[in-house]
C-alpha cells in the first residue's frame, strides 16, 4: 500500500475518533467505519523467495534428503496424480499464483519426511499457512482414496512365491505375511486423552499391518486408541473377517497362513508362538518360537523404515481422522518407494517403533 493511501485512512480514522456523539448508536457506526478502513490494510510477513528454483538445482542426495524419495519417485508419483485427475481444474481468481502440482507434492513429501512447523514451509515456500495445508490435506486425502492402487492382498497365484521367499529368511515355511499392531503419538482433545493413552503413557492411535516379504504393506487398518489391545483390534477388521469367514477365497489355510505375536489369537490361518507354561516349552516348541520370530520381524522392520522416511509418523499434531489419513499416505508412499527400488539411505535402529501394545504378550522363546 503507498504512504499517501496510508495517510488518508489514518486521517479519517482520526477524525472519526475525534467527533463525539450522544448517540450510542452513532459510536457503534464510527467504530463499524473505522473497523473497515483498518481491514483495507492487508498483513504483509517477509518470507523467502525463489526456493522452487534452489529444488532444481538438487543434487539427488539432497533432493532425497529434503523430500524422503528420489527425484525418480517423485516424477512417477507427479505422473500417477495428473493421470487420475488430481486437481485438473484449477481456477485462478488473481492475486497470488495458484499452487502447481509439483509444488503441492514437494510441500507434502516435505511435511511427511520432516518434524518442523508449518510456519516453516510457509516461509520457505513462500505460501501462507493456510495454503500449506491445503496442499497437505489435498495430496493426503487423494493417496488415501488411491491407496488400493499400491496396498494390496496378493492373489492366490502369487502365494506359492511369497512362501518361498519368506522361507528363505529363517526356514518357517508358509508364510504368507506378518502382522502386528505399531502406536502413532499424536495430541488428542482434552476429552479423548484418556482412550488415547496407551500403556507406556503417552498418546497414540494404532496402526495394524500385515507385511510382505519385501517390506511393503498388504493391509492397513488405522484410527483404534493408542489404549486397544492388538487382538481387539484384529477383530474388529474387516480383514479378519474375510480370513475367518472366507479365507479360501483369499489363500489355502491347510497350506499357508499368516505369522504374529502372542497378541494375536492362533487359528488355523493365524500362527504364533508357544506360550511358556508351568512346565516350560520344549526344545523344538522354542525353536518354532525362534524361527516364527526372526520371520515375523520384517513387519517391525517396515515401521522403523515407515517412521525414519516419514517422520511426520513419529509425532502428528493433527485431529484423528487428518492424522489417519498423514499415516495411510504415507504407508502408500512407503510401498511406492519400494516397488520403484527408492531405498532409505539412512539408519533407523535409534526410532522407538512402539510395535508391541501390551508388553505381558510378547513371544515367549
Amino acid at each position: 500500500m503507498d504512504a499517501n493511501k496510508l495517510l488518508a485512512i489514518v486521517c479519517v480514522s482520526e477524525m472519526l475518533m475525534e467527533s463525539s456523539s450522544s448517540s450510542e448508536d452513532s459510536e457503534e457506526d464510527d467504530n463499524k467505519k473505522i473497523f473497515a478502513l483498518a481491514s483495507v490494510i492487508r498483513e504483509t510477513h517477509p518470507r523467502q523467495t525463489g526456493y522452487l528454483s534452489v529444488i532444481m538445482e538438487y543434487s539427488n542426495s539432497d533432493f532425497w534428503r529434503h523430500f524422503r524419495v528420489s527425484q525418480a519417485t517423485f516424477n512417477y508419483l507427479l505422473r500417477f496424480m495428473e493421470k487420475n485427475k488430481f486437481r485438473s481444474e484449477i481456477t485462478y481468481y488473481g492475486g497470488y499464483e495458484p499452487l502447481s502440482n509439483s509444488e503441492v507434492l514437494l510441500i507434502t513429501l516435505q511435511y511427511l519426511g520432516n518434524q518442523g512447523a508449518i510456519r516453516l514451509l510457509a516461509d520457505k515456500f513462500d505460501r501462507t499457512e493456510s495454503s500449506i495445508w491445503n496442499a497437505i490435506e489435498w495430496v493426503c486425502n487423494f493417496l488415501f482414496k488411491h491407496q488400493s492402487c499400491f496396498i494390496k492382498w496378493p492373489v492366490e497365484t502369487e502365494m506359492p512365491y511369497i512362501a518361498s521367499k519368506f522361507k528363505d529368511k529363517c526356514g518357517f515355511p508358509g508364510v504368507v505375511g506378518a502382522i502386528d499392531g505399531c502406536h502413532i503419538p499424536f495430541h488428542p482433545l482434552f476429552a479423548d486423552q484418556k482412550s488415547y493413552r496407551n500403556y507406556k503413557k503417552f498418546h497414540s492411535f494404532v496402526i495394524m499391518a500385515i507385511v510382505l516379504y519385501d517390506g511393503t504393506f498388504s493391509y492397513v487398518f488405522s484410527e483404534f486408541p493408542g489404549s486397544s489391545h492388538d487382538s481387539y483390534i484384529f477383530h474388529r477388521s474387516s480383514l479378519y473377517n474375510k480370513l475367518n469367514n472366507r479365507c479360501s477365497s483369499m489363500f489355502n489355510p491347510r497350506r499357508y497362513h499368516i505369522i504374529g505375536d502372542s497378541a494375536f489369537p492362533i487359528q488355523q490361518w493365524c500362527l504364533t508362538p508357544y506360550k511358556k507354561g508351568t512346565n516350560g516349552i520344549t526344545r523344538s516348541q522354542r525353536t518354532f518360537n525362534f524361527k516364527l520370530s526372526a520371520t515375523r520381524m520384517v513387519v517391525e522392520h517396515s515401521f522403523g523404515e515407515l517412521k525414519n522416511r516419514f517422520r511426520r509418523c513419529q509425532n502428528v499434531y493433527a485431529k484423528i481422522d487428518k492424522a489417519v489419513n498423514v499415516v495411510v499416505s504415507s504407508c502408500v508412499l512407503h510401498n511406492i518407494c519400494i516397488q520403484k527400488g527408492d531405498i532409505n539411505r539412512e539408519s533407523y535402529c535409534h526410532i522407538p517403533l512402539h510395535c508391541n501394545v501390551i508388553p505381558n504378550h510378547c513371544d515367549q522363546r
